[in-house]
């Protein structure tokens, strides 16, 4: 029976990338339920990237701190669910400290990182707390990929947005553990939808619903001093203190992706890039572990280890402290783009869209020469600039097309072009 229950087990993971070791958060659920009910949410969702990913280089408003207005649902069933306000204020003032880097563990960065860390500048005013008890039960099915979003709804139970437009909602609920075939499988600690920017939905398609957006975090997660242990492995319980899964999700409700990319236990992830250049390549996820040897990619003479400090790793919440400054400028261009109306600042955004420009570069990977092909773009009025893994401007110089690496050590680099109208951004592995 225990060998029946494994195969299924790994079966149905390797389906879902890898489940049981990535139950820390649901963004890979989201993804996949997404994808599968909206089949142009992915194209939809790149384009966004691509577009923040550019805006952070240019932004209008460098020194501004961001003010996003703050609604937290409690859903309870269960007494100790029902979180007094006390843990949703420790909650509000964690996620304060983390996004302007005042974190009293900030300075526990390892020195090799200090020069990407950086301060996304993000203020959470807290504008209302709506406790409502329900006989609902939050489960998630691995098997459909259904997530608890009915929590986000009065008529079946949960508690409905308050304008998601301009509020972020956090939604506090007790997330039924991962069941498959009658075994624990792992457990949530929450989830949340990336932003993207409808205006790139092709004419017709069908796109997901304003009240989804938010995050849900477990009840267990939440808040400075949370006494309830939280199981995530088979026999392994922990108490979360420090309150950095809120952190970790609204990182995804403002548009970044695990540093470890696409990767998980079952799919190595060292060509697979978060799409922030200053964060060290990453071939998994850390889980739940704090160990400051893991190194799980190679990038040759600029190689550094995994950044575990990271918010978007998995890491133990008792090392994590920092946002890279990649990170920090791309969460600000989400805010001044496709969640502008939580900030107020919608009508000063310029209409004008850079579009994303197919390219092929290749052959990718390569020891020493690489070449740019594009069969309906002229690409001569195009700048291009390549940048190391640390997001350093390189001296590397194209000519007809051709990007010549041979003086530069082996890693990871990021190529981008761009005109009056278009930008283009690759990612090159040289061997």
């Amino acid at each position: 029976m225990q060998k029946l229950v494994f195969c299924i087990l790994f079966l149905i993971l390797t389906c879902q990338l890898s489940i049981a070791q990535n139950t820390i958060c649901g963004h890979d659920l989201v993804m996949n339920k997404m994808e599968r009910l909206y089949p142009d949410y992915k194209e939809s969702l790149d384009k966004s990237f691509t577009e923040a990913i550019d805006h952070s280089n240019n932004m209008r408003y460098p020194n501004t701190t961001f003010t996003i207005p703050v609604v937290v649902h409690v859903v309870w069933k269960e007494e100790e669910e029902k979180l007094d306000s006390s843990f949703i204020l420790s909650q509000i003032e964690i996620l304060n400290e983390d996004f302007q880097r005042q974190n009293a563990d900030a300075d526990n960065i390892r020195p090799i990182f200090e020069d990407i860390v950086g301060n996304p500048m993000i203020n959470f005013d807290l504008k209302e707390i709506k406790v409502v008890q329900t006989d609902t039960i939050f489960d998630v099915d691995l098997i459909t990929g259904q997530l608890p979003d009915y929590v986000k709804l009065d008529a079946e139970g949960g508690s409905s947005a308050v304008d998601p437009d301009r509020h972020l909602n956090i939604w506090i609920c007790n997330i039924q553990p991962l069941i498959i075939a009658g075994e624990f499988a792992g457990q949530l600690f929450g989830y949340a939808y990336p932003p993207n920017d409808l205006s790139n939905w092709p004419p017709g398609a069908v796109f997901p619903e304003g009240e989804l957006e938010g995050i849900v975090l477990d009840y267990r997660t939440v808040g400075r001093d949370n006494p309830f242990t939280i199981t995530f492995a088979p026999g392994s319980t922990v108490q979360l203190a420090k309150g950095r899964t809120a952190v970790h999700e609204v990182g995804h409700y403002l548009g970044l992706r695990h540093v470890w990319g696409d990767g998980t236990t079952l799919n190595n992830s060292c060509n697979v890039d978060d799409g922030i250049a200053d964060t060290p390549n990453a071939g998994s996820q850390t889980i739940f572990d704090c160990n400051p040897m893991q190194n799980t990619c190679s990038d040759g003479a600029n190689d550094r280890p995994d950044m575990i400090e990271n918010f978007m790793d998995s890491a133990a919440e008792s090392c994590q402290n920092s946002f890279s400054q990649g990170q920090a400028n791309f969460i600000r261009a989400v805010l001044e783009l496709q969640r502008c109306e939580l900030v107020e600042v919608c009508q000063e955004v310029s209409t004008t869209q850079l579009i994303n420009t197919p390219i092929d570069i290749y052959p990718n990977p390569s020891k020493d020469i690489f070449y740019i092909q594009n069969n309906s773009t002229d690409l001569s009025d195009f700048n291009f600039i390549v940048y190391n893994s640390a997001g350093k401007q390189t001296s590397v110089q194209l000519l007809n097309h051709t990007i010549d690496l041979t003086n530069l050590p082996a890693g990871i680099y990021y190529l981008t072009g761009q005109n009056k109208t278009h930008v283009i951004q690759k990612r090159i592995v040289k061997l």
